[in-house]
């Protein structure tokens, strides 16, 4: 893991975004303030819809249908709260 200052990184930060492309933990502080650079998720086009997402983790035994149907109730839960 890289620990830089702000200053430190300004130096090198394409070099910095490639590391942490390649995995490589990158923080940078201010003295107040620490961030973490790291990748973003995959672009949503590669991304699963929500059922199929559920439906691939049942497939691979890492979700029962009593979780996956738990799951989706707190979801339509924090939806309904969301639009009130």
């Amino acid at each position: 893991m890289k620990a830089l200052t702000v200053q430190e990184a300004s130096q090198k930060l394409s070099e910095l975004v490639h590391s942490a492309v390649a995995g490589e933990e990158i923080t940078i502080h201010d003295g107040i303030s620490t961030v973490l650079l790291q990748p973003v998720a995959a672009p949503a086009a590669n991304r699963v819809q929500g059922r199929e997402a559920l439906r691939q983790l049942q497939t691979q035994s890492r979700l029962t249908s009593a979780l996956a149907e738990s799951y989706l109730r707190e979801v339509k839960a924090e939806r309904l709260a969301q639009e009130n």
